[in-house]
């Protein structure tokens, strides 16, 4: 899968999460962006980079919907901005 493509559905994903979204939609952004930082942060580390999968590996574990990492809204909104601009 390309990588960028992956980058630019993730960046749309937590955008939208500035938006009023029904609870379902967070959830499902929890699953596909665990799966999306995780495949990053592999491809990352394949092609020996050293930062960047670190910051996707954290951010796999950030999003991760078995270990729920809670904040409030405005937080989340703020870590959403993060991880787009990172992307």
């Amino acid at each position: 899968m390309n990588k960028k493509i992956i980058k630019i559905g993730l960046v749309i994903l937590l955008l939208l999460c500035l938006f009023e979204m029904p609870y379902w939609y967070y959830q499902l952004l929890r699953i596909f962006g665990t799966i999306g930082f995780a495949y990053l942060s592999w491809k990352e580390y394949e092609e020996r980079l050293k930062l960047t999968p670190i910051l996707f590996a954290i951010s796999a574990i950030l999003l991760n919907p078995i270990i729920k990492i809670s904040f409030d809204r405005n937080t989340w909104q703020f870590v959403d901005i993060i991880l787009a601009t990172i992307l």
